[in-house]
């Protein structure tokens, strides 16, 4: 009988402990809609969409007097300015007018009837500053000649004809995301007695990601007259480089289920790590290549395109095990959805948030893919150096690190200067400058990461 007893309460106490290590092993149930909301942020700083509303700044110069009276692109444009624009602001020197519109009378029509005068010292840096600190789409249609007056005691005027005045606004515009098409018109302009071959820009401001941008509607009014060399359509934006999945994106060898959401994929392999080291990895239970096997990619069938300013020329993979820091955040939500007493809502308050466990070594990206635009993602032995024994949900970020620039032909954006002996670069030399700045290419912190897998697998026990 005594015998009996201990029999019962060595069960009794290896069942208490088998509880306690369940108890202890919680497996992480992640909800798609947590990890969407609390857990995925895109590479770049989501910046507030643009409010509706269209401005349109006209220079009231000799450039809109002569392309009202000549310019076919200009005139092709011109009947849907007014039925997209809400706002007129007429650059009138140091002045600016503006106008509200009622589309419904096509107002644009009848004010550019009136625009006979030139009226000189536009300024063109106040106009675009004003646009980019703005939150909805514009339109600027100028020569880009920006002049100051100086007093006589200070000498002549100070011609910005060589200088990338428009630099920084341009990179603020770019930096939130947006996108500038700039239309550039080769024409002629007689000033004292001498004809100058100039060029007139159609600045449009706009966002991609919009539903109707109003870059359509303009592109779509030149359609007729493309192939004729009358103008040119350049587009600046570092926010056009995307990732897409083409084909499976987990090896055949294994059983998983997936969602995609914008900008990431949530993938559960039902696979144990033991399987997915034989079938995936090719190794044998002691770690040691299987004979006649060749690894196969984790990860596969992601393809990015070339963006229109910038080629990617290196991706880089960055893994962290987020499984303690999802169970935290998830308990703490729950908390806060019940009606906890004051008590137990401080103690969790206190309790230390856990970090995202950083895997240096569990995945490699294979470079001879990435030389076709495609992402695979290999798996190595040092993943299980990282690994939960209750289960993990793992980070995987795809990080730009290394771009190069598209060619363009420069020329297009510059012309003879009226003032200077030489040729006008002030808008060349502003796109470079903008294109090259480090905010602004997609490898600053706010573009780099280009796409995000969570990856959900099972227990690992050495």
């Amino acid at each position: 009988m005594r015998r009996q007893k201990f029999l019962a309460s060595i069960a009794l106490m290896t069942i208490l402990l088998l509880c306690a290590e369940c108890n202890k092993c919680k497996r992480v149930e992640v909800d798609i809609e947590t990890l969407q909301s609390e857990f995925y942020e895109p590479g770049a700083v989501e910046y507030p969409a643009l409010a509706p509303g269209v401005s349109l700044y006209l220079d009231h110069s000799t450039c809109v007097v002569e392309a009202r009276r000549n310019s076919a692109v200009f005139n092709a444009m011109r009947p849907q300015l007014g039925q997209y624009s809400d706002t007129l602001v007429l650059i009138k020197g140091r002045d600016f007018e503006t106008v509200p519109l009622d589309r419904a009378n096509n107002q644009v029509f009848a004010i550019l009837q009136n625009i006979n005068e030139d009226i000189p010292y536009s300024d063109i840096l106040k106009a675009v500053n004003q646009i980019c600190s703005s939150d909805h789409q514009a339109i600027l249609i100028t020569d880009c000649e920006f002049l100051e007056q100086r007093s006589k005691a200070g000498g002549g005027d100070l011609c910005h004809d060589e200088d990338p005045y428009l630099s920084e606004p341009i990179k603020r515009w770019l930096q939130k995301g947006h996108v500038i098409y700039v239309i550039t018109e080769p024409y002629k302009e007689t000033t004292r007695g001498k004809t100058y071959d100039k060029k007139r820009f159609y600045f449009i401001f706009t966002d991609d990601k919009l539903q109707a941008p109003i870059s359509d509607n303009m592109q779509a009014q030149l359609e007729p007259l493309d192939g004729q060399g009358l103008f040119t359509i350049f587009k600046l934006t570092n926010s056009d480089i995307q990732v897409r999945l083409q084909g499976g994106l987990i090896a055949e060898e294994l059983t998983f289920n997936m969602e995609e959401k914008p900008g990431f994929e949530y993938v559960e392999i039902d696979d144990s790590w033991d399987d997915i080291r034989e079938y995936v990895m090719k190794l044998d239970k002691y770690g040691e290549p299987l004979e006649e096997e060749t690894p196969v990619p984790l990860i596969k069938n992601l393809v990015f395109n070339k963006g229109n300013n910038y080629a990617i020329a290196d991706v880089e993979l960055l893994a962290t095990n987020i499984t303690d820091l999802y169970d935290y955040k998830t308990e703490i939500a729950s908390a806060s959805e019940s009606d906890e007493e004051e008590e137990g809502a401080s103690g969790s308050a206190q309790t230390s948030v856990p970090k995202p466990v950083i895997i240096p070594d569990g995945f490699v990206i294979d470079k001879e893919a990435l030389k076709n635009n495609t992402l695979n993602v290999m798996v190595t032995d040092g993943i299980f150096n990282h690994l939960n024994e209750c289960g993990n949900l793992i980070r995987i970020d795809f990080v730009t690190t290394s771009v190069s620039l598209n060619q363009y032909s420069k020329e297009v954006f510059e012309w003879q200067s009226l003032i200077l002996n030489q040729k006008a670069v002030c808008v060349s030399l502003s796109i470079d400058n903008a294109l090259r700045d480090a905010a602004v290419v997609p490898t600053s912190s706010e573009r780099r990461v280009i796409h995000t897998i969570f990856l959900k697998t099972r227990e690992f026990k050495y």
